[in-house]
């Protein structure tokens, strides 16, 4: 018989739980304890009997109330299933605790509609990488082509292997208008990357022109399946130049030939969408779950 147990964070068997997010065939590098841990400390966990399916609950308390919370540069989450298991997704949503009055979710693309809750659609970008990136390069656009091309003739350098907290920061001064996070988000998101680069799992990127002036700015992570699009951008200068289509294209160059998937990830914004299709990234749809238990006041004011 199933039996799914709402473990908190200090129980939670770390080994066992990692090894189903490498085991599952929806894994990504979002649910393993050590993104987690650092993303959102304290997380608790849903496991099904003896961690054959797994969810991680990530939460805070506000005003003295828990509520479930998407963490930043965290894209989805959600039930995570070793191969040969079929879970119930629903089960596992009925299983969260009624102490999470709120929850504000994203769960990942292998997570079908879940009864009883609100829902939306969002959308996430791909490219199959195994055709080799030759035949990737077939499907870029015209403009990703042209764009390209000015970067190099243009001279831009790219430089790699830069430390992940040098782009973070770079992004942070770049975007801090438009992206509403606390400084302790980037905070915790730079050692979170320093950890995945000591593990051989994040590659940097930082276009610089002919004389040295920073442009743009990438960081992908990458596992056994996937490479992700985790964070970059482009100062107004290096928009012009086409410096973040170049460095898009050397992270698809560095993660052709591994049988991998590049996630674009965050692909929801249409200009970020209108981009990642310069490259041939193909739609896919996931959920973002949001379901309201709060007292009736506070219900009408969320």
């Amino acid at each position: 018989m199933n039996h799914i147990s709402y473990i908190e964070h200090e129980q939670i068997d770390v080994q066992k739980w990692d090894n189903c997010i490498e085991e599952a065939g929806n894994s990504l590098i979002y649910g393993y304890s050590w993104w987690l841990d650092s993303m959102s400390p304290g997380w608790h966990g849903l496991v099904l009997n003896d961690y054959e399916a797994v969810m991680p609950l990530t939460w805070r308390k506000k005003y003295g109330i828990c509520y479930l919370y998407q963490p930043f540069c965290t894209a989805a989450l959600g039930v995570f299933f070793k191969k040969h298991i079929n879970p119930c997704i629903e089960d596992f949503f009925k299983a969260i605790p009624t102490v999470y009055k709120y929850w504000d979710i994203d769960i990942n693309e292998k997570n079908e509609i879940v009864n009883g809750v609100q829902y939306f659609k969002r959308t996430n970008q791909l490219i199959d990488l195994r055709d080799g990136y030759k035949e990737i390069c077939k499907n870029y656009s015209r403009l990703a082509g042209r764009m390209i091309n000015k970067a190099r003739g243009l001279h831009i350098d790219i430089v790699r292997d830069e430390p992940a907290g040098i782009i973070v920061s770079l992004f942070q001064k770049e975007y801090r208008r438009k992206i509403k996070v606390s400084d302790y988000e980037y905070i915790i998101l730079a050692k979170c990357c320093e950890m995945a680069k000591d593990k051989g799992m994040l590659k940097s990127y930082i276009a610089k022109s002919a004389t040295g002036i920073i442009l743009a700015f990438y960081i992908v992570l990458y596992d056994d399946h996937f490479g992700y699009s985790l964070l970059g951008g482009s100062t107004p200068e290096g928009k012009d130049m086409g410096a973040f289509y170049l460095l898009t294209d050397a992270a698809i160059h560095d993660q052709c030939n591994n049988n991998k998937i590049f996630r674009f990830e965050g692909s929801d914004q249409e200009g970020i969408a209108f981009f990642n299709r310069q490259f041939g990234a193909v739609p896919v749809s996931y959920l973002h779950i949001k379901h309201n238990r709060l007292p009736s006041l506070l219900k009408f004011l969320k």
